[in-house]
């Protein structure tokens, strides 16, 4: 939301917004729609995710109110319905979460310190449901939920959006595999460069043996994901592991293994060492350690706390229209609005050397406190584990803060001083 009179001011709504607009500024699918800018139409779909906002009336008040948006309840769904506006929108957020792989790169994740990673790309992949929208049509007598599959690169942590699954005509819903095999390996990359191995950890959703060997022949794209109990396996042989490297520690077995199919898996068994829990983790990739292998599948739990963001903290249950084109719209201001949050919050760290130091804390108390019960009931931790910093939920208390400055529009400056003691500790 652009305040005219503070529009040359360093205000926190700029800094925030920044990124979008140097976005918007590279893209080729703009339109000069005097009545609704697209500046405006970004903004304020970004807006409506970080406020919480119940409804796109509800939203369209609010920025009504506050005199900042000349919009109407017409512009903005008729925006959401626009198939020229859902381009111009994949153009910017794909330049957004750019510029977070640049910045974030390298910075205090958990793989850098792992040469055997140095070709990769690190994924968590998974689909999230939004419930329908209040106008959606029935299939089959009953409104059906609405499903999306997000991915999270695991270094930076930007998100992106790779499919909505879309019933056909008839059916209950369009599973994940089908989804993505409709996308092909080469949507898996992610826009990885030539040369750069892919992997995706993924829940047993994503299981289609032949379609893992095309990918990982075709586009570079490997699969990490758990085995499901009805799993029947061929035994081909034991692949060599290296029983002395600390990494290792919980693996219990590095096998090959041969699907009904013809394709060549394999097969990790692994015992968590924190709880004793036992593992069997699928992989086409054959030169990585067990334990690397492991560990990359347990950072997968990333993705779920981030759905737990957008659920709950940003209040993204129901889908925001009916249409295709809505549906995508809103999933790609969630991860517009996601990525912006973390170019934010490096750039408080970076500029301002300010972090959530209270988070951090509580974060690493609970590694510590994990890495003992293990040692307490005589299982060897994993070494990996006690790398562990990067912070993937934001408190409430940031989210807060936020909130207030981009409503006020306040000056960078005192924005800044406002949230210093609030990522210090908590409020009383």
């Amino acid at each position: 939301m652009i305040n005219k009179d503070k529009e040359s001011q360093s205000t926190l709504h700029n800094q925030f917004y920044k990124p979008l607009e140097m976005a918007l500024g590279c893209a080729i699918h703009t339109r000069d729609c005097t009545d609704y800018l697209d500046s405006m139409y970004l903004c304020a779909g970004v807006g409506r995710v970080i406020e919480a906002a119940k409804s796109g009336r509800a939203w369209v008040q609010h920025i009504q109110m506050l005199g900042t948006i000349t919009v109407s309840v017409r512009n903005f769904f008729s925006a959401l319905n626009s198939k020229r506006r859902l381009r111009l929108l994949i153009e910017v957020d794909q330049d957004v979460r750019a510029q977070v792989n640049q910045r974030l790169k390298g910075h205090g994740n958990a793989f850098d310190d792992i040469p055997e990673l140095s070709g990769f790309e690190l994924y968590a992949t998974d689909g999230h449901s939004h419930g329908a929208s209040e106008h959606e049509e029935k299939i089959l007598g009953k409104k059906r939920a609405v499903n999306h599959i997000y991915s999270l690169n695991l270094r930076s942590h930007a998100m992106s959006h790779l499919a909505l699954t879309e019933a056909a005509k008839g059916k209950k819903k369009e599973h994940e595999i089908a989804a993505i095999k409709r996308l092909g390996g080469r949507a898996l990359r992610v826009g990885a460069p030539k040369g750069t191995k892919v992997i995706h950890a993924y829940d047993p959703a994503i299981i289609d043996y032949r379609e893992w060997y095309k990918w990982k022949r075709g586009n570079g794209v490997y699969i990490i994901t758990v085995e499901k109990s009805n799993s029947a396996f061929m035994p081909l042989g034991i692949h060599e592991w290296d029983t002395t490297d600390k990494r290792n520690a919980g693996v219990i077995s590095d096998e090959l293994v041969g699907t009904s199919n013809g394709v060549s898996i394999r097969l990790i068994g692994y015992i968590y060492p924190v709880t004793g829990t036992g593992y069997s983790f699928l992989t086409t990739e054959m030169t990585l350690p067990p334990g690397i292998i492991a560990f990359i599948y347990k950072i997968r739990w990333n993705i779920e706390k981030i759905y737990d963001e957008f659920k709950n903290t940003f209040s993204q249950q129901q889908a925001w229209g009916k249409s295709s084109t809505s549906k995508s719209q809103q999933a790609l201001f969630i991860t517009l609005a996601h990525n912006l949050l973390v170019l934010l919050e490096h750039r408080l760290e970076v500029d301002e050397g300010i972090i959530d130091e209270k988070v951090r804390r509580k974060h690493a108390k609970y590694i510590a406190t994990g890495i003992e019960k293990a040692r307490t009931e005589q299982r060897t931790p994993n070494i990996l584990v006690e790398k562990l910093s990067r912070i993937t939920q934001r408190s409430q208390q940031f989210i807060r803060w936020l909130r207030l400055g981009l409503t006020i529009n306040s000056s960078w400056e005192y924005s800044v001083e406002l949230v210093r003691p609030l990522m210090q500790k908590y409020m009383l």
